[in-house]
C-alpha cells in the first residue's frame, strides 16, 4: 500500500528505517536521510523544514568522482568518453529507474501527490540520498551504495554500446588513445576528378604519424586507399579510407611499424 506523502511523526522514524534497508546503509544522522527525501513543494508547505536541493547537487558530484575514477581505472578515459558519461548522469533516467526499483517514490515528503511525481525528482532525491550518505559517512559508502544497484557496470555497458555508433573516425581515433595514450596525426594524399560541384575525390594514400620518431616520420598503412571508388566530398572518401585503415590497425596489433 502506498503511504501518504506528508509523513507524521508518529511513523517517520519507521519509515526512514525502511528506507535505510533499501538502500543499504544505516544513517549516524537520520535527519540527512530525510533532508534527502523532502522536496521543496513540501518545505513550501512546512517552512521549518529542508528539501534536497543542497544534497542533492552534492550527490551529483559524489556520484560522477567515484564513476569518473573507476573508469579511469579501469580503462583510459579520453575526452569522449568523460562527455559520455557527463550526458548519460545528466539524463537522469537510470537514476530514476534504480530509485523506482526500491520504491523510493513511497518514502518522499512532498506537496503534491506522490504517484505525479516526476522521473527527474526521483532521480533528484536518488542523488540527494547519495550525497547525505557522503556528509554521513564519507565517499566509500556511497560507491557500496552504487555498487548495490550496479552502476558501475551499466555505464559501462552504455559507453560499448555508444562506441558501435561512433563514427568510424572517432572510433579509430579512440582506440588508438587508449593503445598509445595520444592522439592519431593522419595524412591523406588525396586525388581528384572533375571541376566545381562534379569533383569527385578519392584517397590515393593513407599515412600516419610515427609516434616513436624523433623526426616525426609519417608511416604509409600500405593497401588503405579509396581503390576505384570515387566519392562526391573528401568527408566521404576518408571514411571509406578509416574503416580501412581501422581494420589495417587491428591486424597489426594498433602496431604503427
Amino acid at each position: 500500500m502506498e503511504k501518504t506523502a506528508g509523513m507524521g511523526t508518529e511513523n517517520i522514524k519507521d519509515e526512514l528505517t525502511e528506507l535505510e534497508e533499501l538502500i543499504g546503509h544505516q544513517f549516524k544522522n537520520i535527519a540527512l536521510l530525510e533532508e534527502a527525501i523532502t522536496t521543496g513543494s513540501y518545505s513550501n508547505e512546512h517552512p521549518d523544514s529542508s528539501n534536497y536541493q543542497r544534497l542533492e547537487f552534492l550527490g551529483d558530484r559524489v556520484i560522477s568522482l567515484i564513476l569518473a575514477e573507476k573508469l579511469l581505472v579501469s580503462e583510459s578515459l579520453d575526452e569522449g568518453k568523460m562527455t559520455f558519461l557527463k550526458s548519460e548522469l545528466e539524463k537522469n533516467k537510470q537514476l530514476a529507474d534504480f530509485g523506482e526499483e526500491i520504491g523510493l517514490r513511497n518514502y518522499i515528503k512532498a506537496g503534491e501527490k506522490r504517484e505525479t511525481l516526476s522521473k527527474k525528482v526521483i532521480a533528484d532525491v536518488f542523488e540527494a540520498i547519495c550525497g547525505a550518505i557522503y556528509l554521513d559517512s564519507g565517499i566509500n559508502e556511497v560507491e557500496k551504495v552504487l555498487q548495490k544497484f550496479k552502476i558501475p557496470e551499466w555505464i559501462k555497458e552504455e559507453m560499448l554500446k555508444a562506441r558501435e555508433f561512433l563514427p568510424i573516425r572517432n572510433q579509430f581515433e579512440n582506440k588508438f588513445r587508449e593503445i598509445h595514450r595520444c592522439n592519431p596525426e593522419i595524412d591523406f594524399v588525396y586525388a581528384s576528378s572533375g571541376e566545381g560541384h562534379q569533383t569527385r575525390w578519392k584517397i590515393e594514400k593513407c599515412l600516419i604519424k610515427d609516434i616513436h620518431s624523433q623526426t616525426g616520420e609519417y608511416v604509409e598503412l600500405k593497401g588503405v586507399k579509396n581503390g576505384g571508388k570515387w566519392f562526391s566530398s573528401k568527408k566521404d572518401a576518408e571514411t571509406d579510407a578509416f574503416e580501412q585503415a581501422y581494420k589495417y590497425m587491428e591486424q597489426k596489433g594498433w602496431v604503427i611499424r
